[in-house]
C-alpha cells in the first residue's frame, strides 16, 4: 500500500457529497483523489453499474464507479483499499493510504461529509474508525 500526507483537502455537498484529497506522488506533485458519492441510486443507475462510490484521479479519464472495495476513515488516515478495477481506473499500482496531517483546513467538513457518504447506499465502501 502506498503512503502519502494529505497536502490540501476541499469537499462540498451539491448534487452530490464529494471530497477531493490533494497530494504528492512520485508521477505528479499535484495528485489528487477524488471521492464522490450519489445521495440516491436510481434503478438505471444499477443496471449501468453506478450505484457505489465514484473515484477519479486528476480527471474523468482516470476514474470510474465501483473502484474500492474499503475506504476506511479516522481521524489519522483515509486508506482507500482498491480492487483490481480501481487499480486499473486510478492507474495505481496499489492502494492508497492518504495521511492527515495535524492541522489542515478543511479536515473537519472533508471528515463530516465522509461521515455522511457512509449513510447513502453507494457509500457503502466507507467504514468509519
Amino acid at each position: 500500500m502506498k503512503t502519502y500526507p494529505i497536502e490540501e483537502v476541499h469537499s462540498g455537498e451539491d448534487d452530490c457529497l464529494w471530497v477531493s484529497l490533494g497530494f504528492v506522488s512520485e508521477s505528479d506533485p499535484l495528485d489528487v483523489l477524488h471521492i464522490v458519492c450519489a445521495y440516491e441510486v436510481e434503478p438505471q443507475d444499477r443496471e449501468h453499474g453506478m450505484d457505489a462510490i465514484y473515484l477519479e484521479r486528476d480527471d474523468q479519464s482516470r476514474g470510474g464507479y465501483g473502484g474500492a472495495q474499503r475506504i476506511l476513515v479516522d481521524e489519522r488516515a483515509v486508506e482507500v483499499r482498491l480492487n483490481e478495477a480501481g487499480r486499473a481506473l486510478l492507474e495505481f499500482e496499489d492502494s492508497l493510504c492518504l495521511l492527515w496531517p495535524a492541522e489542515l483546513a478543511g479536515k473537519a467538513e472533508a471528515l463530516r461529509i465522509l461521515g455522511r457518504m457512509r449513510e447513502c447506499e453507494s457509500g457503502r465502501a466507507i467504514e468509519l474508525a
